[in-house]
């Protein structure tokens, strides 16, 4: 056990490689991803039809930039692009086809076929306007055959459905590929509609009334769309995937408007796309449900990374933070102004090492923190610019805490920080409210009682069923190292109920484990535990204290309850050691932990966090002066003669022979 000293409590970063943030070059969100980097690259490098790519985010991330960020660096070509037009079909003008053009010839294509017509009505010499065509369109042997066919339909003085030729539906005006995002998902917007008219009574449709849709807008180039708005309307995923399992695309309409016009039937176009899927885990994991067949045919996928190291990417974090603030047009930061918002960034991580990379959080601090110095006039951003911006947001959000005190205040929450008692001790848990942003820690007492009984552990939330899976799994860890330790010869003949206190809604999780492990010690052996400590941490069954979560939270929630009830200087909390790396805690705690009002101490094993507790040493069971000792013979004179040997004595005697 140590006790973790004020520069434990907080990351320290490496030196600043600069005095202005300004003086570092810019970069964006997308630098900081090579691995959805290498994967766009591959998709761009992909020849086959149609290809898939799966990326895993998480909420407020900004696909959209990220990936035309990454596929401009990509450099793909358009190789894979083409113009789309579609034609009235000579033969039967029910049913339109599709030419397909090289990219960005559509215009011209459309003129040239517009001078052919003209010419076959004047009956001028047409060849040169056919060959001129065709030679343009690499001899394309669909559109050799609708020239022909044009050719002999206006000899026979044939009529048409509209006095324009050509729809052109797609038309790439620049060499770049198409990179389109889908959103606000129905069926007409995505895979286009077939408009109609109405005259003298008659419906009626033509080429020049189809609409393309999205996904023939990204022929040839990238198609990304939210898994969650097809997750909201599964009928658009099994037809776009069967547009990409066939490389055609129809015009089906929808089923709501199925039955209005049978016989009006366009060609299906050709599709040749890189679509990308983008969505959180619950969205990826929602998708392998509905599709678990496509989800595992999806070989090309990747995450986005929302975390940098603190050692090794630094610079990396800085100059993230320049191209962020460029885009938000946020003033200058000065040195104490970008430790403090990678200080803010490590504690969105809850880990000391580690920077948080999610924009939304630190676009929106950034934003107060500049409206603060605009005020003040400031033209650079400081260190006290960022805290009054978090102080203000904690002001805003903190209604919901200041009514948990209340109940300290009026002492309706019964919580000692003071003073002694068996079998009761303080646990740390943390308030998570829905739908609201603000996570804090509130205290909570734990106590436990014993009786004579078959050795079991009642867990009375449990029984209530105000406890959850993972803590029911805790109390059996807990029963589990009580019947090794104390009950591997004879079974226990005390039994032992164990409460959270004044808990009135449900709690799960394994955070409590070390604590109740501790009140039940307490209550076994009949020695008072020090009510100045609160404890946290899961424990193994052999002792061992494991890591938790919500840390920080949970300790500045006991230290508000013991600023309240009034610091005297013994007061502290005990963590499990391994969760040292997940500090980073308020300046208030840290300055009282810095003048010894306050303590933390870090605790490997359950010995050390009883022995702080009770002032009293863990020891050996054959050790009758040790907190074990006390409760191995406790146990041993309640367990009573046992047949056919010597009662009192002869336990004694069997514990003298160990």
């Amino acid at each position: 056990m140590i006790e973790l000293k004020p520069e434990q409590l907080s990351p320290s970063f490496p030196p600043l490689p600069c005095d202005r943030l300004s003086e570092l070059s810019p970069l964006s969100f997308a630098d900081t991803q090579p691995r959805t980097a290498s994967a766009v690259a591959r998709l761009a490098q992909l020849d086959r039809r149609c290809n898939v790519m799966l990326l895993g985010g998480f909420p407020g991330a900004d696909y959209e930039q990220l990936l035309m960020n990454l596929i401009d660096d990509s450099a793909v070509d358009n190789r894979h692009c083409f113009d789309l037009c579609y034609a009235e079909n000579l033969r039967n003008p029910a049913k339109p086809i599709w030419l397909k053009l090289k990219p960005g010839s559509g215009i011209e294509f459309c003129e040239l076929v517009a001078d052919l017509l003209r010419r076959l009505q004047l009956h001028l010499d047409a060849e040169e306007v056919v060959q001129r065509i065709l030679r343009k369109q690499d001899q394309d042997e669909k559109i050799a055959d609708y020239l022909s066919l044009l050719s002999a339909h206006v000899a026979m003085d044939g009529t048409f459905t509209h006095p324009v030729l050509i729809n052109l539906l797609i038309h790439h005006a620049s060499d770049n590929v198409p990179l389109i995002y889908g959103r606000d998902l129905s069926w007409e917007s995505l895979f286009g509609a077939v408009n109609y008219q109405t005259e003298q009574g008659s419906v009626f449709s033509h080429h020049h009334l189809l609409e393309p849709g999205l996904v023939r807008e990204a022929n040839g180039g990238f198609l990304i769309l939210p898994l969650e708005e097809l997750l909201a309307d599964p009928d658009l995923w099994f037809k776009l995937r069967n547009a990409l399992e066939t490389g055609f695309l129809d015009w089906v309409p929808s089923k709501e408007s199925q039955g209005l016009t049978p016989l009006f039937q366009p060609e299906a176009s050709p599709l040749q796309l890189r679509l990308i899927l983008v969505g959180n885990t619950l969205h990826i994991a929602e998708f392998a449900a509905l599709d678990p067949d496509m989800a595992e045919r999806v070989f090309l996928r990747t995450d986005l990374v929302s975390e940098l190291s603190v050692q090794e990417d630094f610079p990396l974090f800085l100059g993230m933070l320049r191209g962020l603030c460029d885009r938000l047009g946020i003033a200058d930061l000065d040195q104490s102004a970008m430790l403090a918002v990678a200080r803010f960034a490590c504690r969105l991580c809850e880990h000391q090492q580690l920077l948080s990379i999610e924009e939304p959080p630190l676009a929106g601090l950034l934003q107060l923190a500049a409206c603060i110095a605009k005020e003040e006039q400031a033209h650079c951003l400081t260190g006290d610019h960022i805290q009054t911006a978090l102080t203000e947001q904690e002001y805003r959000l903190n209604y919901v805490v200041e009514q948990s005190d209340q109940g300290i205040v009026d002492g309706q929450i019964m919580l000692q920080t003071r003073g002694e008692v068996v079998g009761q001790i303080n646990g740390l848990s943390v308030i998570q409210i829905m739908g609201h942003p603000y996570d804090f820690g509130e205290p909570v007492r734990l106590t436990a009682t014993v009786h004579m009984g078959d050795g079991d552990v009642a867990d009375i939330e449990r029984k209530a069923e105000l406890a959850g899976h993972i803590h029911a799994k805790a109390m059996m860890i807990i029963h589990g190292y009580l019947s090794t330790q104390f009950g591997a010869e004879n079974p226990s003949p005390l039994s032992a109920n164990l409460v959270f206190e004044q808990s009135y809604h449900e709690i799960d999780g394994d955070s409590a484990a070390l604590t109740g492990l501790c009140a039940l010690l307490s209550a076994l052996a009949l020695q008072p535990i020090r009510q100045c400590y609160a404890v946290t941490g899961a424990v193994d069954q052999f002792g061992n204290v494991q890591p938790v979560g919500g840390l920080n939270e949970k300790i500045e929630g006991f230290f508000r309850v013991c600023s309240i009830q009034g610091l005297t200087g013994e007061q502290g909390v005990l963590i499990p050691a391994s969760n040292q790396l997940q500090l980073i805690l308020s300046d208030e705690v840290r300055q009282a932990v810095a003048e010894g009002r306050f303590h933390i101490y870090a605790v490997k094993h359950v010995t050390e966090a009883v022995e702080l507790l009770t002032g009293c040493v863990a020891g050996d069971l054959d050790d009758e002066q040790s907190l074990f000792g006390r409760i191995q013979l406790r146990l041993d004179e309640l367990s009573g003669p046992p047949s056919g040997q010597l009662g009192l004595f002869g336990s004694l005697l069997r514990r003298l022979l160990k």
